[in-house]
Parts: C-alpha cells; structure tokens; sequence
C-alpha cells in the first residue's frame, strides 16, 4: 500500500465507504421514530377535536383530559403494558399493531447499529493485534475472519428485513399507497444478497498455483544443486525438494503446492530465472539463493502456506460481497478490516525480507547482495519498459522479440537516466513478499552504491555465471520465451482490434477477424438481426443504428415479450429509441452478447482515439 493510513487516499478507499454500514440502520433509526411521532402526533389531533367537541364535560376536565394525553403518547400505550392504560390502548385497537411494528424496526435498528460497532471493535482489535508477531498475526486473523463473516451474514440478513419493511412502510407513510412490485423487489434481492454471503462463506477457493518453468533435476544441473545445498547447510535448514527454472524476472522460494505443466509439486520449491543467472556473477547469485533459503529458515514460507488459503477464501468471500447487491455495505467494511491487515503483513513481510538479507550477507557478502540487487531491479524495469512500448504500439509486430531486444538494450539502458530513475526506491518483484526499497535493503546489509557504481556494476561483463551450469538452459530459456512471447503477441493482437477505428482496409480486416459480422436468425423465415463492429441492423428499422448513437442500452419486457432498447442520440435531434424484440429470435442470448462485447469494442476504440489526440 503506498499511501500511509492517514493519507485522504486511504481514508476515502476504505475508511469512509465504511460508514455506508451504518446509513440503513441509522435511517431506519429515524424512519421508525418519525412514523412513531407522526402517530402519536395524529391521535393526539383526533382526540383534541373529539375533547374540544365534548360538550358534557367541564372546562377543568377537558384541560386534564388534554393534559394526559398531551403527556401520555398513544405509541407509549400501544408498547407498554401499564394496566392504566388499558382502556386507551384498546380504544387504539388494530392502530396498535402498526405502531408495534415501528418498535420492533427501532429495536432491529438499533441491533444492527450495535452489531456494526462491536464488528468495527473486533475489526480494530484484530487488525491492532496482527502487529504484534508472527503467531498473533495469524490467529488475529483466524479469529477476526470467523467473527466477522458471522457478523456480516448477520448484518446482511438484517439489512435486508429492515429494507424489505422499509419498501412498504416509506411509500405507505408519506404517499398513503404501496406497491408490491417494490416490496417484491426488495425481498428477491434480500434473498439473493443472503444466498451470494452464505454460498461465499461455504465455497473453497481455488488454491492452484501455476508457474512456468521446467523442473531441474541434480541430474541437469548437479553443481547448482551442490551449491544450494552447501548454501542450506551454513544456514541450517533443510534444502529444497525441487528447483524450477524460467524466465520470470525474480527467484522465489515457497512451500506451496506447484503446478508445472501437468505435473503438481510438493515440499519446499526454489525457482530461478536463467536469464537472471545469465546477468548475476556466481557470487551475485549465491547472494540471492542465500536470501531465499533465510525464508525457508526465518518460517517466511510456511507462515505463508498457513495464512495463504484463508487470505484466497476471504479474497473470494469479498468478490462475492461487492456482487451481491444490498451486500455491498458489508464489502466496504470486511475491505477496509482487510486493508488494516494487509498493513501488518506489509510490516511483517518487510521485516522478513531485511532479516533474509542479513542471514544471506552472513554466508555470502554485503556487497554481493546489493550488486545482485542493483542488477535483478535493473532487468526487471528495463524488461517492463521494452514491453509495455511494445504493448502500446499501434501496428503489428512482425516479431516481439522480447528476450532478444531486453538483451541488447540494456547496456543503453544501463547508461541512462532512466535506469536511476528505477531504482532510486526499487522494489524488486515477488509473488509472496512485499520488498523494501533498494536504498534500506543494501543500508541493511552495509553496503553502499553511488549511481555510478550502480551504472558500472550493470556495464561489467560477466565472468562466470551458474546458468552455465544448467545443462538444458537454452532450451529451456528458448521453449519458454517461444510460449511467452507467443501469449504477449495474441495479446497484444487482440488489443489492436480494440483499438482500431478502423482505417484502413488492413485495420478493417483485423477488426474484423476478431469481430466478425454476425446474423441472428428469427424464428420466422426471412426475419433477422445483422450486428457488425460498426452497427446494429433489425428487421424493423429503417437504417442501421451505429454504435457511435448508442446512449445507453436496457433490457425489458413488455406484454410478455422480451426487448433489447436502445436509447439513441445524435447531432441535433433528442434522444429516441429503438428496440429488438428478443422473443423473435431464435437465440437472443446470442444477440445480447454479442452486442455487450461490440459495443464494448467500440467504447474502448473511441477512448484510446481520444486519448491518442490528446498524447
């Protein structure tokens, strides 16, 4: 997280959306006392009149009768039990059991009110307690994700009764009518928002993790596998089951099944990048093994295993909230509890990262590890600038050549501001730790680089490296990348076509590979609906609608039929409409489709033309 936590970026992204679990209560709150006062306020009016009227009585009896009543609300008998106000509460009658039904959605209120602070309490007090250490970091979150999800499905469930009550009561009161339709709505999405929490509570999230590599057996590479193995005994702890190579930007080290290809791995799993190893001295790269075998030593990996899959079922649980509807009160707050811990785990993680680094310096050097460092967030920048320039191209490559152009560009690039500009606050990616920034990282370890030391460190030639080692390096370096590059190149293909107006005939036909014309067949003969990346063309119509006139689009059904509307807009001219009657098609979840995705298309297109103007 970037900003502190008392940055406005996290106060308005996780604190105040928080509040939103507090509005429908707190309205509910209000709405059931003005309902109780307007009662009470309207009984009271009736019986002045039927006093004031009351000719048999003396003044001094009508002005004590006015009094009690005066004193005595009508709702107070209606919820009370006091024998002395039995006769007033039966003169009430059925008036009572509206007036009962405004306490009971005071108490609810209240309750959900009460519910809400003591979760905010539980949500502070775990996510306080997560600091602490490592042990109280995950049963502060063991603890907090078991009662909070007990209170969220509480609060879900009785955020939608008070809704459902509310539907009736709000238009029943101030426009004396109701409509079923609105209370229907209402229950059908309490009911949905309650089914999505109970289904998100229950559902085991996928935990695979898949990495592409190849696995090196000693075999393949026995002098690496002596050489982590001599590294794992000078810090006492127990050697890898398995390395995987590939070309990834990082080395990593987990306890986590992993799935390579078709095969899954178990144990403890050290991953290393060739074409890092092709960059690092053998002593540079011992730095960086050594660092990742101190978190098979310090128990990072293991803590990891622990906390991983309950961190994915609570990732998954909150998808679930932010999807639901009326559950999206309960989101903001179970986000904003989930940001508080990802604080601490930042905190814990930084810690662990600072503590592998001074048991890597211990067995190798200082010095190493910043070089490795200067070297590994060197390569990895320069290999996100040379793909994101070649992402946000605007023509087809006819070879993305992404390892071939990283490998000649770098001594440029090591050369040049930019590479300064990088790694002044450098972190270096992983997939399981958030890394401090490079300037505390070489400090950690006594280390000190100049920009110049760092521009020279980059600029040595390397003497001896341990891909060397690695009998199938190449071929393996050279499968991956092929898969890779092959992946970024569909890509990349795929967005062009977003992009595109189109131009061009060759624009034009690319657009059209990926979004080709399309006919919807009706269910009488002859009767169709034509979409192309451009427009829409129906039966009915007397020209095309163009995406470009397309203001917004809505289902709806009318007299039992099923229509798609769209509401059009053009120079000059006030909105009309234009609609598809679905029910005439023989497939009109296919029309829906496909019109969601190409006008889509056509959004996208109009924004990057805009904003390439603009640039």
């Amino acid at each position: 997280m970037s900003s502190s936590p008392k940055s406005p970026g996290v106060v308005r992204s996780y604190v105040l959306p928080v509040l939103w679990l507090f509005a429908l209560p707190l309205f509910g709150l209000w709405f059931s006392a003005h309902a109780t006062n307007r009662f009470d306020a309207q009984v009271l009016e009736a019986v002045e009149k039927q006093i004031a009227q009351d000719t048999k009585s003396s003044e001094t009896e009508r002005q004590e009768a006015l009094a009690f009543f005066r004193a005595v609300p009508a709702s107070a008998a209606c919820l009370g039990d006091d024998e002395e106000l039995t006769n007033l509460r039966n003169s009430l009658g059925e008036a009572c059991s509206d007036v009962k039904q405004y306490g009971w959605a005071n108490s609810g209120s209240w309750a959900l009110l009460g519910l809400a602070l003591a979760s905010t309490l539980i949500a502070l007090l775990c996510g306080l307690a997560a600091f602490v250490s490592r042990p109280f970091q995950y049963g502060s979150f063991v603890v907090g994700w078991v009662l909070l999800r007990i209170t969220g499905a509480l609060q879900v469930l009785g955020q939608g009764a008070l809704l459902v009550w509310l539907s009736y009561w709000v238009t029943a009161l101030w426009l004396q009518r109701y409509s079923p339709k609105l209370i229907l709505c209402m229950a059908l999405l309490a009911g949905a928002a309650v089914f999505m929490v109970v289904v998100a509570i229950f559902r085991r999230p996928s935990m695979d993790f898949d990495v592409e590599a190849e696995e090196v057996t000693e075999e393949g590479a026995p002098e690496l596998w002596d050489c982590v193995r001599d590294l794992c005994r000078k810090l006492q702890t127990r050697p890898p089951d398995h390395i995987l190579a590939g070309i990834d930007a990082n080395f990593f080290v987990t306890e986590h099944d992993v799935r390579v290809g078709e095969r899954t791995l178990s144990g403890r799993t050290l991953f290393v990048s060739i074409s890092l190893l092709r960059l690092l001295e053998r002593s540079e790269a011992e730095a960086v093994l050594a660092h990742e075998m101190g978190h098979l030593l310090g128990g990072d990996t293991g803590h990891s295993k622990r906390l991983a899959p309950m961190l994915a079922h609570f990732g998954d649980y909150l998808r679930a909230l932010h999807e639901g509807g009326l559950t999206r009160p309960v989101f903001y707050f179970m986000r904003a509890y989930r940001g508080l811990f990802e604080l601490s785990l930042g905190r814990s993680r930084r810690a662990s990262e600072l503590a592998a680094d001074r048991l890597a310096a211990g067995v190798t050097s200082g010095q190493d590890i910043a070089r490795s460092l200067v070297k590994v967030g060197a390569y990895s920048s320069f290999r996100d600038r040379v793909e994101a320039k070649l992402f946000a191209h605007d023509a087809q490559h006819e070879a993305v050549a992404i390892a071939q152009r990283v490998s000649h560009g770098f001594s440029e690039y090591a050369q040049s501001d930019a590479v300064n500009e990088d790694l002044i606050g450098a972190v270096t990616p992983h997939p399981f730790d958030s890394h401090p920034p490079l300037a505390v990282r070489m400090e950690n370890v006594g280390a000190r680089l100049s920009s110049e030391d760092m521009t020279q460190v980059l600029l040595e030639p390397v003497a001896s490296s341990w891909a060397t080692t690695i009998l199938d390096a190449d071929g393996i370096e050279g499968r991956l990348w092929g898969v890779y590059e092959a992946r970024f190149s569909e890509a990349h293909d795929l967005a062009l076509a977003y992009r595109y107006e189109p131009a061009t005939d060759a624009e034009r036909e690319h657009v059209e590979k990926h979004f080709p014309p399309l006919t919807f067949e009706g269910k009488e003969p002859g009767f169709e609906a034509r979409m192309d990346f451009a427009q829409v063309s129906y039966e009915e119509w007397e020209a095309p609608v163009h995406f470009d006139e397309v203001a917004s689009a809505a289902t709806a059904e009318r007299m039992f039929k099923k229509y798609l509307d769209l509401q059009i807009s053009g120079e000059g001219r006030s909105k009309l409409k234009r609609s598809i009657c679905l029910s005439k098609l023989q497939d009109p979840d296919a029309l829906l489709r496909a019109f969601e995705r190409y006008l889509g298309r056509h959004k996208v297109m109009r924004e990057h033309q805009a904003n390439s103007r603009a640039a």
